[in-house]
């Protein structure tokens, strides 16, 4: 079921939505995580390599996967991805509750999942918002391409 933000309605998606969801992604990567790519046009290309339309429909149409995107009126804003057990993929504009519409809806489908933790890897810009969500980290942190990125699980 449809569920209202402050600005958007999250609702469950599925791969027809995967070039608009894959807009967000790159969108956001780029304009909000400068914290994690420092500009560097290197580390920058690599951790928007994979994020195509036919790969982000692969992950959508992947056994087990659910996806979520926020909508604003006609347009995607933000877009969240429970793979494999985990949250691969959330990114969204910043602060205007988007995120947390996304991640409650994918914590709601983790539980529904029969799941009874949800894990993720964060990286250093989202790594506050997550603790604020009850996010603790869980292992150690992990390195790509110029990229950390930092285990954390919350119990649901």
């Amino acid at each position: 079921m449809p569920r209202a933000t402050a600005f958007s309605v999250i609702r469950l998606t599925n791969a027809s939505s995967a070039t608009e969801a894959c807009e967000v992604i790159r969108r956001s990567i780029t304009h909000c995580c400068a914290l994690d790519h420092n500009g560097d046009a290197a580390v920058l290309s690599a951790w928007l390599a994979n994020k195509t339309p036919d790969n982000v429909a692969a992950w959508m149409m992947a056994p087990g996967a659910m996806a979520w995107g926020a909508m604003r009126n006609s347009d995607m804003v933000g877009f969240a991805l429970l793979a494999r057990g985990a949250l691969a993929l959330c990114y969204e504009v910043l602060r205007q509750g988007v995120g947390r519409g996304l991640l409650e809806a994918a914590e709601e489908g983790a539980r529904d999942a029969g799941l009874d933790a949800l894990a993720l890897e964060s990286t250093r810009t989202a790594e506050p918002f997550y603790r604020h969500h009850g996010y603790v980290p869980c292992g150690p942190m992990q390195h790509w391409a110029g990229l950390q990125a930092l285990p954390m699980r919350k119990p649901l």
